[in-house]
């Protein structure tokens, strides 16, 4: 005979449903109301009875920010050449640095001095070096270039992937590198040919979580390059002006920033959540 649900089942099934429910509304609120005023006619936003939804809808706004003349191409280009080479470059240095902490038995426990000053790096205010980025960029001639802010996103993100990488490295198995060693592999072979094979995962979430911070960085790309090699999140802030808010035309190029954004997580999500829960299961 099957046996019925109970209250007190029936209840918490209720209670995660409007958990889940409030959860979903907190985090998707902020944007259904940017896609809105996205579509909302310029001048209700100056009106005192505008409401969150706009009388009628209008695509004035896209049409502005996309217009042939205007540049959201470059802007688009640029930030997606920034995040690749970024992500790329830190997820290399930063697998290396993790292996290397991990594997290498210093002396006086610098192994651990240097984690720590890793994670110092990673959590220190990015506004106090943002001069210091500056200065240097302005000393190699390389302000305003792509370059610049690679440079600024790898030195930002590589701590991130060291902490993610570092607790994988150390819980992977090292019988399988010490039977390459009987084989005669060095370090860097046994490094790319057996352990980051094994790794994917985990190198998979460092990227995908690489790709979300450089995508999203505003700080350091304002800092060394506010013209020629903007960012979207940048240009963003371009429509702050002296002449007043452009809110129209912000909600919709933040539109834009948000939608390529959420289709990488989207396509992603499988890879993040195994990544992120290999090796969290022992025994």
């Amino acid at each position: 005979m099957e046996q019925r649900p109970t209250l007190s089942a029936i209840a918490e099934k209720l209670a995660r449903g409007l958990a889940v429910a409030l959860a979903l509304f907190v985090a998707l609120a902020p944007f259904v109301i940017l896609f809105l005023n996205s579509l909302r006619p310029s001048d209700e936003f100056l009106s005192d009875s505008a409401g969150l939804v706009p009388s009628h809808l209008t695509f004035e706004h896209y049409a502005e920010i996309f217009d042939p003349s205007g540049d959201t191409l470059r802007y688009v280009i640029n930030s997606l050449i920034i995040t690749s080479a970024s992500t790329v470059l830190a997820v290399v240095f930063g697998a290396l640095a993790a292996y290397a902490l991990a594997r290498l038995k210093l002396p006086f426990k610098l192994s651990m001095i240097i984690g720590v000053l890793f994670l110092v790096i990673r959590f220190y205010p990015k506004i106090t070096v943002a001069l210091p980025y500056f200065l240097l960029m302005r000393q190699f001639h390389l302000l305003d270039t792509h370059l610049a802010v690679i440079i600024a996103h790898v030195s930002l993100t590589v701590p991130f992937v060291v902490w993610l990488l570092l607790a994988f490295f150390e819980d992977f198995p090292r019988e399988l590198e010490q039977s390459a060693m009987l084989d005669g592999c060095g370090p860097l072979r046994r490094f790319v040919l057996i352990v980051l094979p094994l790794t994917t995962p985990a190198l998979a979430a460092a990227a995908v979580l690489t790709a979300f911070l450089s995508w999203n960085e505003f700080l350091m790309a304002s800092s060394v390059a506010p013209n020629v090699a903007t960012t979207l999140p940048v240009r963003i802030s371009g429509f702050i002006t002296d002449k007043g808010i452009e809110w129209g035309s912000m909600s919709a190029m933040s539109s834009v920033v948000v939608v390529p954004v959420a289709l990488f997580a989207l396509f992603t999500q499988r890879y993040l959540a195994r990544g992120l829960t290999v090796g969290a299961v022992k025994g």
